[in-house]
């Protein structure tokens, strides 16, 4: 081969290799990697509550929040997956929306306060205000198909409507308790839960039977109630109570849940796997189709009030003071165990890198089988977010964390301090952020 050859193969072989790195960027600039376990995605500029979320499909969702400021755009929709949110006219000023049901992404219904419930039959462009002749609390609402739906609320109130909402007849529920939540299996089957009561019917709401269901005061409200089938299912309470029935509400017994803080709101995106969540920022999944939950990190303290899921790993949970958490990995954190090896003493070592931006890994070393956390508090004490919230095991582990989880609040350059607890051990270090 001559020289001349030689040159013009190694600037091929050159362009080539310049190529493929272009390639292998591209595709890695163009991957959409989403922080670990629970984010916050959205944060309104000013502070709401927001009272309930849902999500029809992968992209598609509504949420309704508390406003006193004399708008009535309490109702917001998004159709990318969380990312943005629109306002919508709901017709009323300060006004609690406390249940959304969604038949299809044109028709949606939202349930509240003083007997009202909303409708869209275009997507949320506009809504109709319905009749249901009560002026009582409808905190639950739910369609078996385009025509027929129930509703409960306040002082035993259950109505059900056979005509897409355009009536709703009360039914003879029999009690007066404050109902929370409503769940059909069909047209005939379903559930009410609420105020230390779950009511059942087997006949469309025709009669109604009081199950009996265990509670440990009057005052215990049974939030959400689940039926997989006839058979079993579940309510979570606001005494941080599960119970479980495997015989159609006849006979509870109570479950692993490992929290005695308040459920608000459960869901099962499959048969196995449930997740639920409550008060100061507690969420629990579980795996076994509800016999024992554990405890994830939600990253904040504020209350959750409602949760809502799209697959088994993503999922969407509204909070007390404006925010929405996400996640994509079934609300996972990484912990990274890189040695089994037991270690003689509990250690918490300085993060790496430090400056760091956006991610650092911070390691630790616990000696013995410890319930764990590990937190991160900004330069006023403020709770930033929560790493680590469970058992380990003896051995050595490593926690990355990233700021970019928090692109939506004010963080900013400076000093962040991060703590370890485990037993009577407790040991905190600082790290700096550089932006």
């Amino acid at each position: 081969m001559d020289k001349f050859k030689k040159v013009k193969l190694i600037k091929m072989k050159s362009l080539l290799k310049y190529l493929t790195i272009i390639i292998i960027l591209f595709l890695i600039s163009s991957v959409k990697i989403y922080p670990q376990g629970w984010f916050i995605q959205y944060t309104f500029s000013y502070g709401q509550t927001i009272n309930a979320i849902k999500f029809y499909d992968e992209n598609t969702g509504w949420m309704t929040s508390s406003l006193y400021n004399n708008s009535t755009y309490c109702i917001y929709k998004t159709t990318n997956a969380g990312q943005n949110w629109t306002g919508q006219n709901s017709l009323f000023t300060s006004m609690r929306f406390m249940s959304i049901w969604i038949v299809d992404p044109n028709n949606v219904y939202m349930s509240g306060n003083y007997g009202r419930i909303v409708k869209t039959t275009n997507g949320g462009q506009s809504w109709d205000s319905l009749i249901t002749n009560t002026t009582e609390q409808l905190w639950g609402i739910q369609f078996v198909n385009p025509n027929t739906g129930y509703t409960a609320g306040s002082n035993g109130k259950i109505f059900k409507t056979t005509d897409a909402g355009v009536t709703w007849n009360q039914q003879n529920s029999t009690v007066s308790n404050a109902f929370s939540s409503v769940y059909f299996l069909n047209e005939t089957t379903g559930f009410v839960s609420g105020s230390a009561i779950v009511v059942k019917t087997t006949n469309g709401g025709s009669s109604w039977t009081n199950m009996n269901a265990p509670f440990i005061s009057g005052f215990e409200n049974f939030r959400q109630i689940y039926f997989w089938d006839e058979s079993t299912g579940i309510y979570g309470s606001d005494a941080g109570r599960i119970l479980k029935s495997t015989n159609g509400g006849v006979n509870w017994y109570l479950v692993t849940s490992n929290t005695t803080l308040s459920i608000y709101s459960l869901t099962f995106p499959s048969s196995m796997t449930g997740y639920a969540c409550g008060y100061t920022g507690v969420i629990l999944k579980t795996n076994d189709k509800g016999e024992t939950w554990n405890v994830q990190s939600s990253g904040v303290t504020d209350i959750l009030t409602c949760i809502s899921f799209t697959s088994v790993n993503t999922g969407y949970i509204s909070t007390w003071y404006s925010k929405v958490l996400k996640t994509t990995n079934g609300g996972v954190t990484f912990i990274n165990s890189i040695s089994n090896n037991v270690p003689d003493k509990f250690l918490l070592e300085q993060n790496y890198p430090n400056p760091f931006n956006p991610t650092t890994i911070i390691r630790f070393q616990i000696k013995d089988s410890r319930f764990v956390t590990l937190k991160v508090f900004d330069i006023t004490g403020k709770e930033i977010t929560t790493l680590v919230n469970e058992k380990l095991s003896p051995g050595t582990y490593e926690v990355p964390f990233s700021i970019n989880q928090f692109t939506n609040t004010q963080t900013s350059s400076g000093v962040y301090f991060y703590k370890l607890t485990s037993g009577s051990f407790t040991d905190t270090k600082k790290m700096l952020l550089v932006k």
